[in-house]
């Protein structure tokens, strides 16, 4: 093999692993983004209801006028619109923490900081099925521990759920301050995140 097929080969390695590292940190932004916005329509689909007697009709006439003026932005439908609500109630500090996170490196209350952050990586799709069978937090708060370890996809994670892992290893292993920091497992566990699918079902979903 010549030397220029050899530098070749490297170069191309290295313009691969350029392209995959920049590739999942914007799936990681639009993730992140498509999250936070979830959640703000959620706190205040939540905030109405307790404050302004939203009811289910009112819950379709926003996710129809939404639709309207978003058409090409999926997942604003009723049952969607609620899960957004009941994402801004798993987690109340989900936005500020986002916002704030480099300011809270020292907080008190540095469990929550993490588990929240961590809650960020996952897909929306993740969180329904969390939301859907898990009411206990720490439950919820070590299969989402769990999820970005492994990178679990969604099935997977539903199978451990199932299978009842939580309550055989939960225990043991549910200490989120033992993990890697947050900036070093970001780039290395979220492995669903790496195909082309998934970035255009982001995309789609935060189209606007």
């Amino acid at each position: 093999m010549s030397k220029d097929l050899i530098g070749y080969g490297i170069i191309l390695e290295q313009l691969k692993a350029k392209i995959k590292s920049a590739r999942l940190k914007a799936i990681l932004t639009v993730n992140t983004e498509l999250l936070k916005i979830y959640w703000e329509i959620g706190d205040i689909i939540s905030a109405q209801e307790k404050e302004g007697g939203w009811g289910s009709k009112i819950i379709e006439k926003l996710a129809k006028d939404l639709r309207f003026e978003f058409p090409e932005m999926k997942g604003i439908s009723p049952r969607n619109l609620r899960y957004m609500r009941d994402f801004s109630i798993a987690y109340p500090r989900f936005l500020i923490l986002q916002q704030l996170a480099a300011k809270l490196e020292n907080s008190d209350n540095q469990e929550d900081v993490i588990v929240q952050q961590f809650a960020a990586k996952l897909p929306w799709g993740h969180h329904q099925v969390l939301l859907t069978k898990l009411k206990n937090f720490e439950e919820r708060c070590f299969y989402i521990h769990k999820c970005v370890e492994n990178g679990w996809s969604r099935n997977v994670m539903e199978h451990q759920i199932e299978s009842g892992l939580y309550r055989a290893q939960g225990a043991l292993i549910n200490n989120f301050k033992s993990t890697l920091p947050i900036g070093q497992s970001e780039l290395t566990s979220i492995k669903f995140s790496l195909n082309k699918f998934n970035i255009e079902k982001l995309l789609l979903e935060f189209w606007f």
